[in-house]
């Protein structure tokens, strides 16, 4: 997030020591693996709590390959610090913990990880959930708040499969 003024707010840094996601930095690998090209998204909020549904739709043979390899750079690292540099307001530093989640009861190919980010100043967690599914020429991939994640994912397969 960039803007001119001289009151903002700069997003700067990353996974401090996982080399697989070091390259992607602060915003993390999912555009740079997935790209944007033949692709819809829509961010949604709800109590707060944030849900981005994305589609996908390219050939079959190059959609299980960009997924497959975005979910192993997500989860090549069971635990790093990521450190976020907030311009003049400081920095963040925080413990993050992966791990895969097994998506049951959807027809494709179906991958799951859940982070766990606490932040070291004050304890706080912050949840996040990542599910992609794959089905012939489409992939519908979505990324937020556990909960909201679970609420969307069959509903969102259904419009785009449909």
């Amino acid at each position: 997030m960039k803007k001119d003024s001289g009151d903002s707010l700069v997003l700067r840094g990353g996974p401090q020591d996982c080399e697989e996601l070091e390259p992607y930095g602060v915003y993390g690998p999912i555009e740079k693996v997935m790209g944007t090209e033949r692709t819809a998204e829509a961010v949604f909020t709800r109590d707060g709590k944030l849900l981005t549904q994305r589609l996908y739709s390219r050939m079959p043979a190059s959609m299980p390959g960009r997924v497959s390899k975005l979910f192993a750079v997500l989860t090549a690292c069971p635990s790093y610090t990521e450190l976020i540099s907030l311009g003049d307001k400081g920095n963040a530093e925080h413990d993050v913990t992966t791990r895969r989640v097994d998506i049951t009861d959807v027809e494709g190919v179906a991958y799951g990880y859940e982070r766990v980010a606490t932040d070291r100043a004050d304890g706080s967690h912050d949840r996040r959930m990542t599910v992609a599914v794959t089905r012939g020429w489409t992939t519908v991939l979505l990324d937020g708040s556990p909960d909201l994640v679970e609420q969307a994912l069959r509903p969102a397969l259904r419009k785009a499969t449909e």
